[in-house]
């Protein structure tokens, strides 16, 4: 249709009219079906390069499991990005497992597991969690006082803290002790 043409010839421009004949119409229409094939041919290519596909059961530290279909392809990394999304357990928190052996994120599926028929049964184990780390960091600061000889009022940590990371920890005590003096 005329519509998806540009015409790059002015024949209202007196200079142009001047140097002859105007330049052949050029036609810059795009033919979404041939962009949507080739789209296409590309994603099978990148699905062949992938490898067939796995369907992977894990199994949560809740004793909960949950399935998902991969590719023999896939790095490690695709399974932990899979497992934060259904269990909200931190990517940097997981380890997985297949059997005792540990899953390492640079490899792919086709280096752990090889047959692609059966399914993959990982295990995935949290590590300490961020509102952990704080209660060591806490555990850490406290032991340090005690080698020192100061005391140490123990109290319950606040809800509002267990989330909280160690600089945030820190300015909340540090404003609290400037309105208490």
């Amino acid at each position: 249709s005329s519509n998806n043409n540009i015409s790059l010839s002015s024949s209202s421009c007196p200079t142009c009219l001047s140097q002859g004949p105007p330049p052949r119409r050029m036609n810059f229409s795009l033919d979404l079906k041939d962009a949507e094939a080739a789209r296409c041919l590309r994603e099978q290519e990148e699905l062949k390069m992938l490898g067939p596909e796995v369907q992977v059961c894990f199994v949560l530290p809740s004793e909960k499991s949950f399935t998902k279909t991969f590719r023999m392809g896939n790095l490690v990394e695709h399974l932990k990005v899979a497992v934060q999304s259904e269990s909200n357990i931190p990517f940097e928190d997981q380890e997985l497992y297949m059997g005792e052996t540990l899953m390492a994120d640079p490899l792919m599926i086709r280096d752990l597991w090889k047959n692609e028929k059966e399914e993959l049964r990982v295990s995935v184990k949290q590590l300490k969690s961020s509102s952990k780390k704080l209660e060591d960091t806490l555990s850490d600061k406290q032991e340090s006082k005690m080698k020192s000889g100061d005391v140490i009022e123990t109290e319950e940590v606040d809800e509002e803290y267990a989330e909280s990371t160690d600089e945030e920890y820190i300015e909340k005590e540090t404003e609290k002790k400037e309105t208490s003096s």
